[in-house]
């Protein structure tokens, strides 16, 4: 009886088994369509409550100061009592602010208020240490807020890649899918004007009278590595059916593909500077105004923005080979023709670098020149942004990456730096080093930021994260 009872059990346990099986390939669209709905169809919030997101780490800084000040260097525990205060006036606000656990704008104000009382209240404990010591050299060169803004970048991007795709990631600050602010919008955008910001030829009057092989050897060197992380992205995407927000790039691309393209063109045009264009001029600002003004002529009259947003994903033709092309083009316009938009922004951050964050005077007055200059480009580009959007009606467009879209990505970011370099050079003691977590976020700032992207796509395999 033992050994005939056994058959109908194990069948039972098959009958179980496979019923799980095929319920959970039933679910598996349904889940792929829930998480995709998830993360596309918003509008975005405003550009006061974006900005607010901004200002942790220039507060923070200035916390982090007072608080390690009271650290002796002596202390055998000083390397990980430093971390966890980086971690706790750094890391922490930033991550509180990516959470629905702070209500709308209330919140992140009363946040920031509440960490700029404790640092103003809390004395500054005035000691010379190893990290404070005036360095001309580092000054100009490797300059410590430039460092903080470039970390901070690939930290609020790894929390944001991944907190997006959980419920505690407040909807609004999503990527919008027309037009509006959102704070996932500035990413791709900010990583374009870092580039542009830290690139050699900002920092030095090199004049790149390189012979033609030797600049297509630089653009490949460059562009290989960006192109296979585009393939890799694409193949891992498509093969294991992540959750994709087609609008943002389109059916194919990726920021990858965007960037490799913008790298390349940047190297073929500081070739063609270096040969026939002197270089007294600013030809970079005044090629990035040439593209910005032809592609959003393109966009508002030329019936451009209205194909970006509602044109098909497939071309309707009879010749093969230009259907091919066609619907190619069509089913990634987004990245497309938003190369020429990011081409236009790392121009654009590489003009503003040469006169903001490298001006050539010496390291007695570079802090003060640097400090009113980036105030009055935060200026210009905030009234240059509120101009096209309040008085020609020009709405901000992250998906066509319009100009309206390129003046707010460099003035958030102009103004985030602006406001690093005061919370840095005006306390008692310059802080003439960055926090150790961003000296070491930007160093390693490529494989973190794919580290990154491997781990969210790995929780998201794993874990429900709509329903968590």
């Amino acid at each position: 009886c033992r050994y005939n009872a056994a058959p109908p059990l194990l069948s039972l346990i098959d009958a179980s088994l496979s019923t799980l099986v095929a319920m959970e390939n039933l679910s598996a669209p349904r889940k792929y369509a829930d998480k995709e709905a998830f993360v596309t169809g918003h509008d975005g919030t405003n550009p006061l409550e974006i900005f607010l997101l901004c200002l942790a780490v220039p507060i923070g800084l200035r916390l982090y100061s007072k608080l390690t000040s009271y650290v002796s260097h002596t202390n055998k525990r000083y390397y990980w009592i430093e971390i966890a205060i980086e971690f706790a006036t750094l890391i922490l606000p930033n991550l509180l602010l990516q959470t629905s656990l702070l209500p709308y704008i209330i919140g992140p104000s009363a946040l920031h208020v509440c960490m700029s009382i404790l640092s103003h209240i809390l004395p500054q404990h005035h000691k010379q240490s190893h990290q404070n010591k005036v360095n001309n050299n580092n000054i100009i060169n490797r300059p410590p807020f430039l460092t903080v803004h470039r970390a901070t970048i690939y930290i609020q991007t790894a929390i944001a890649i991944l907190a997006v795709d959980f419920p505690i990631f407040p909807r609004r600050y999503c990527k919008t899918e027309i037009g509006g602010y959102g704070w996932m919008d500035l990413g791709a955008a900010s990583f374009i004007i870092i580039a542009g910001w830290s690139s050699s030829s900002s920092s030095t009057a090199s004049n790149n009278n390189m012979s033609t092989m030797k600049s297509m050897k630089k653009a490949v060197i460059k562009c290989a590595p960006l192109l296979l992380l585009g393939i890799i992205r694409l193949i891992t995407i498509k093969g294991v059916e992540y959750q994709e927000h087609v609008s943002e790039y389109g059916v194919h691309w990726n920021f990858f593909f965007t960037l490799c393209c913008v790298e390349g063109s940047m190297v073929a045009w500081k070739h063609i500077k270096g040969r026939h264009f002197s270089l007294t001029l600013p030809w970079n600002g005044m090629l990035a105004c040439l593209l910005m003004m032809v592609y959003q002529l393109y966009l508002s009259i030329g019936g451009g923005q209205d194909f970006i947003e509602n044109g098909p994903r497939q071309c309707s033709s009879d010749e093969s080979n230009w259907l091919s092309l066609c619907s190619a083009f069509v089913a990634n316009r987004e990245g497309i023709l938003g190369i020429i938009g990011y081409l236009s922004l790392r121009l654009l951050s590489e003009s503003m670098a040469r006169y903001c964050i490298w001006p050539k005077v010496d390291a007695s007055t570079i802090t003060e020149l640097r400090q009113w200059r980036l105030l009055i480009a935060s200026v210009a580009f905030w009234a240059a942004h509120f101009f096209l959007t309040s008085v020609l009606g020009v709405s901000n467009s992250r998906r066509s990456t319009n100009v309206p879209f390129i003046l707010w990505s460099m003035t958030q970011n102009t103004s985030v730096l602006c406001l690093i370099h005061f919370a840095m050079t005006s306390m008692g003691e310059p802080v003439q080093s960055a926090p150790r977590i961003f000296v070491s976020t930007n160093r390693f700032g490529l494989p973190v930021f794919f580290v990154s992207n491997i781990l969210t796509g790995l929780v998201n395999l794993l874990v429900d994260t709509i329903h968590s």
